[in-house]
């Protein structure tokens, strides 16, 4: 007996040994860096005792899909990191939720708890009538000896009376509400033994860091780790805000964040930056450059391995982009705008040789489930010149277009933009700031206040046959229109043909005053209009050729 109580201590003492070596926590993600485009670099921070027995430390809740090559650990001095490893740990059971049967039979305790008290209260009510019935009969008999008068035994004999009326009702809808309770219990009961045992909710799985540490002294000791993850990223979002009035600008830098890195961000500081870690940081190099004589060849895609294969990956991506290019503006159709001037004092900008980074000091909770989540970052008025641009040939409507100087101070990225002119959303635009000019040109939208028709002079357009040959005159006159209240810097665009074989001849025989661009033959005017004026342009062109042959596109 002595022996088999000394193996079971043993063995008592050696698992409290072992469950020492091992301490676990959870980390806590703290600050989110999100990249442009895709990926993001997660730092959590934890605190776990130590002791000179702990051997492993397991930190659980990070993300499922991470770079193990940039995890990066900090413990303090006084605790030597051995190893790391990373897992994803699978939970193998799970957590009973409340199912319906347990909700039924947290309804049973509490009719269970009403019908106790409905009983108590019955007893009290019984009790009380039974006192009151023995009162009425003490003053009948002192009646009787005549130690109360007549009227006095009266008063109290109608008091009583009132009491007894009373009690005997709430006793009356006291057993109504037992006969309820009891029905209700009944029902209860029926239905949880027709219900299903309670189900299983499963518990995700997460990221799992193992570390193999020597502890020199007991404590609470603090560990924080960051590593960086694709599943994360940003894309840009503007809203375009135009006082009509003033001309007055103001763009609203937004950011669309989404994230799959299998842990919910809960209370983290963002921080979105405009570099990509995922681009190669290798200068390139050149090697040498070999020709050799080209051999044609014929072939169908059928006859070369992996070609119908690649064209349908190529397919598959572009349709790809299209889903998401297709979804983020339906999101964005969906956006509230909102004046963000609150916000941006909360967002710190700093800037590197190689990209800049946002830095918001607000907390945000963002799921991992693939959404979009709009943040925003900062608003910031431009100055901006705005100017009409119309080309009648291709569109009889003018465009309001923003012209942007000094736009590189921006920090700008390719992004949607909404258009919004005095608080009345007008639709879409795309900033490209991909450009080495020295202004960028945002598009508004149409501008149906300016007016434009372009028509055919016939009095001269002709076409005319002299011996081999076959000219042919083209006259179009451009009127304008001013409807707007306030001047109008119109950028007016037309063309004529450029002759690409020897046999066509093409001359521009009036330019209407405007700005030619020979090499393509764009005709450029630069009008001026006040409020109601309207203004005309002609340009002409002949065109000679073989009268035996015929010229397209013309």
């Amino acid at each position: 007996m002595k022996k088999i109580l000394f193996t079971t201590l043993s063995a008592l003492f050696t698992f409290a040994v072992i469950a020492q070596d091992t301490v676990r926590t959870d980390a806590k993600l703290t600050t989110a860096t999100v990249y442009y485009g895709y990926g993001a670099e997660l730092t959590h921070e934890t605190k776990v005792n130590v002791n000179g027995n702990v051997k492993q430390i397991v930190i659980n809740q990070l993300s499922t899909s991470i770079d193990v090559n940039s995890l990066q650990i900090s413990v303090p001095e006084n605790v030597a990191l051995l190893s790391q490893k990373y897992s994803v740990f699978y939970p193998t059971s799970g957590v009973p939720i409340k199912s319906s049967n347990q909700k039924l039979q947290d309804s049973l305790t509490i009719m269970y708890t009403a019908l106790r008290k409905n009983s108590s209260l019955m007893q009290i009510e019984e009790q009380t009538l039974d006192k009151t019935g023995k009162l009425i009969e003490a003053v009948m008999s002192n009646n009787g000896n005549k130690t109360v008068s007549s009227d006095e035994a009266l008063k109290l004999i109608n008091a009583y009376t009132t009491k007894i009326e009373k009690a005997r009702t709430n006793i009356f809808n006291l057993k109504e509400r037992e006969t309820a309770i009891n029905l209700t219990i009944a029902d209860i009961q029926k239905r949880i033994n027709e219900g299903s045992p309670a189900p299983v909710k499963t518990i995700k799985h997460y990221g799992q860091l193992i570390l193999q540490v020597i502890c020199k002294n007991s404590g609470e000791i603090p560990i924080s780790l960051s590593y960086f993850t694709n599943n994360a990223g940003w894309t840009p979002l503007y809203d375009v805000r135009v006082t009509s009035k003033t001309n007055e600008i103001k763009l609203v830098y937004k950011a669309s964040v989404t994230q799959t890195t299998g842990i919910n961000w809960k209370q983290a500081k963002l921080t979105l930056s405009t570099g990509s870690p995922s681009l190669s940081t290798v200068a390139p190099l050149l090697s040498a450059w070999y020709l050799q004589l080209y051999v044609p060849q014929l072939y169908s895609e059928a006859m070369v391995p992996g070609m119908a294969v690649r064209r349908d990956a190529r397919n598959s991506i572009q349709s790809t982009y299209k889903k998401e290019d297709k979804a983020l503006a339906d999101y964005s159709n969906d956006l509230e705008t909102v004046d963000p001037s609150t916000l941006q004092e909360y967002t710190t900008l700093k800037e590197s040789q190689l990209n800049t980074n946002f830095e918001i000091d607000l907390l945000y909770d963002i799921e991992s489930d693939g959404q979009l989540h709009v943040v925003t970052i900062k608003d910031e008025k431009i100055n901006a010149f705005l100017k009409n641009y119309a080309v009648p040939k291709l569109d009889k409507d003018a465009y309001l277009l923003a012209e942007i100087a000094d736009w590189q101070t921006l920090d700008l990225l390719p992004g949607t933009a909404n258009i919004i002119m005095d608080n009345t959303y007008l639709g879409k635009s795309f900033i490209d700031p991909n450009s080495t000019a020295d202004t960028l040109n945002l598009s508004l939208g149409k501008d149906r206040r300016v007016a434009i028709k372009r028509s055919t002079v016939k009095d001269f357009t002709s076409t005319k046959t002299n011996g081999n040959t076959t000219k042919q005159t083209f006259t179009y006159e451009i009127t304008v229109k001013n409807n707007k209240l306030t001047d109008v810097d119109l950028l007016l665009k037309d063309q004529y043909p450029i002759s690409m074989e020897k046999d066509i001849e093409v001359k521009l025989e009036n330019d209407g005053n405007a700005t030619v661009n020979t090499e393509i033959g764009v005709l450029t005017w630069k009008l001026k209009l006040k409020p109601g004026e309207s203004k005309k342009v002609r340009f002409t062109y002949t065109v000679k050729y073989p009268k035996d042959k015929r010229v397209s596109n013309l």
